[in-house]
């Protein structure tokens, strides 16, 4: 054998040590080792979550586990009670809910006792909290909850109106001053007062009040198809977001009677548009619609066509209205003074026959007819069974050249409906002469307003009578207003101006005022002539103004 030499061996040796090194750092943990890993594992044992204490210890120790178990358990309570609470308070309360076994033996509605009782306020007057002995006592349940309840307001004519509006509001409800001296906002209330008018047939207009959308869309009446500046709504321009409000408002608040015109397409789409989505509160009977057959002489000029001839010609017109407007049936369908018909007196009276028969409107009126052609055609329908029902025609507090019509009319059960009831401005009181342009800025020099400063002059008496009758009326509301009990008045306009004092002096005298309105501070004037009357002394020192200034 042959022998190894030393740096064999020695290099031998180191490589065994090396082998030897390796194997030890792969090789299973030594008993140290293992005793450390089991140390190590039981103290990782005790991050392990108990639901409840073990057996083999303390449950009153507190460790980390069940601290953290306690902290999520009440953070998920936490997060319960908050989904619980919100539930609740999108919960109609149990004591506004029926009870089941009250129901079963017929008690479903509140007594009169629990009527006061929830009514009671603490302090009430005269009263305890309960509400004994105070104004409640005297509560006449069935009348509150009545669908025809109405505040006792009388005046001349049955009390209308039921909202406070200023002249001057732009878009604002009526309020009402609660306990707390805060405002409470009320909604909109239909209301009609005048239900009961002795002098008409049964063509009833609520609250004998109209409007007409024959303005609507007009460029030259101030219509603008887009946005709107303030500069422009201070020159009295509106779009098509204003006639929305226009015409929910009124409808909404008591004035459901409104006249359109095919000479107006503009007019009737926007009418066609508005009742598909308008909310009408409690105005059950929605819109009563009028439109007119335009004169045929007059319509073949504007069409640039064949004047319309024949009972045909009326009811077509009469259906395609309806189809425009989106109506099923119209309440009133007018036919303008033909002067002479082409087809004779005969296609009208059939014409308009037809119109009612085949359900296009419920009744027929006329427009601008003279005394003896209203009376004759009157007479026609009536050997059929029906009638006139109104016709229509300008008058106005300064120009009343039409009284006599508005007579003759009441004598055959026909309604007046008047137009032009403000007389272009001139019977607002507006202008004076003293203020000859109604208090706008002066157009240049030489610019004395729209009226001449000697008429103006001449008016000068009739517009200080109008004046003094909106201290008067203004006064006699707030005192009538002051019999009520608190919360119990009825939201009457408390500051009238001339221009409702000419509105409601043409309705004073049995007409039907129809005002063009295209923005809501019109609306609100219009409306704040609901809810008082001019009494008879009125109507007679408007005469008697109107007679000296030579109208």
């Amino acid at each position: 054998m042959m022998m190894m030499s030393s740096s064999s061996v020695l290099a031998t040796t180191t490589a065994v040590v090396l082998l030897i090194d390796v194997v030890s750092a792969l090789s299973l943990p030594t008993s140290s080792t293992r005793a450390s890993c089991r140390a190590t594992s039981s103290s990782r044992s005790s991050t392990i979550l108990h639901l409840g204490p073990l057996d083999d210890r303390d449950s009153s120790t507190s460790d980390y586990g069940k601290e953290k178990q306690d902290s999520n358990l009440d953070s998920l309570i936490g997060k319960r009670e908050q989904i619980r609470l919100a539930k609740l308070a999108n919960t109609k309360p149990d004591d506004d809910r029926a009870d089941p076994e009250r129901l079963a033996e017929g008690g479903g509605e509140m007594s009169d006792e629990e009527l006061r009782a929830m009514f009671a306020n603490k302090g009430a007057e005269g009263g305890d909290e309960s509400g004994e002995g105070g104004a409640l006592d005297n509560l006449n349940v069935d009348d509150l909850f009545s669908r025809d309840y109405v505040p006792d307001f009388k005046t001349k004519r049955s009390g209308s109106g039921t909202r406070g509006m200023s002249s001057g509001e732009l878009g604002e409800e009526g309020y009402g001053d609660d306990e707390s001296g805060g405002m409470e906002q009320r909604g909109p209330l239909f209301v009609d007062w005048l239900k009961d008018f002795d002098d008409e047939n049964e063509f009833h207009i609520p609250n004998r009040m109209g409007f007409t959308i024959r303005d609507w869309g007009d460029a030259r009446k101030g219509f603008v198809a887009g946005k709107l500046k303030k500069k422009d709504r201070r020159a009295g321009k509106y779009n098509k977001a204003d006639l929305r409000k226009v015409y929910e408002k009124l409808q909404q608040n008591g004035i459901s009677f409104v006249e359109t015109s095919e000479s107006n397409p503009i007019a009737e789409a926007f009418l066609n548009k508005f009742n598909e989505d308008c909310d009408y509160g409690n105005n059950e009977r929605g819109p009563l619609v009028a439109s007119t057959f335009p004169n045929p002489w007059k319509h073949a000029l504007r069409t640039k066509s064949m004047p319309r001839r024949g009972a045909g010609a009326i009811v077509r017109a009469a259906e395609a209205c309806c189809d425009r407007t989106g109506l099923s049936s119209m309440s009133l369908y007018q036919l303008q003074n033909p002067w002479k018909y082409p087809g004779g007196s005969e296609a009208l009276s059939e014409g308009l026959l037809d119109v009612v028969s085949d359900d296009h409107s419920r009744y027929v009126g006329c427009v601008d007819f003279s005394l003896s052609k209203l009376a004759r055609l009157h007479k026609k329908l009536k050997v059929q069974g029906e009638f006139v029902a109104s016709n229509q025609f300008e008058f106005s507090l300064t120009n009343r050249k039409s009284m006599a019509m508005i007579e003759a009319c009441k004598k055959m059960g026909i309604t007046p409906i008047c137009t032009n009831v403000l007389d272009g401005g001139l019977a607002t009181g507006r202008y004076t002469s003293t203020n000859p342009t109604g208090g706008e800025a002066s157009k240049g020099e030489g610019d004395t307003g729209p009226y001449a400063v000697s008429k103006l002059e001449k008016m000068d008496v009739l517009f200080k009578v109008m004046d003094g009758l909106c201290d008067k009326v203004n006064s006699g509301i707030g005192d009538r207003l002051m019999k009520y009990e608190d919360g119990q008045a009825p939201k009457i306009n408390q500051d009238i101006t001339t221009t409702q004092i000419a509105i409601n002096y043409v309705r004073a005298k049995g007409a039907v005022p129809l005002v063009s309105v295209t923005n809501v501070k019109m609306a609100n004037d219009l409306l704040g002539c609901l809810g008082w009357d001019l009494s008879e002394d009125d109507v007679l020192e408007l005469d008697k103004a109107c007679k000296s200034c030579g109208v």
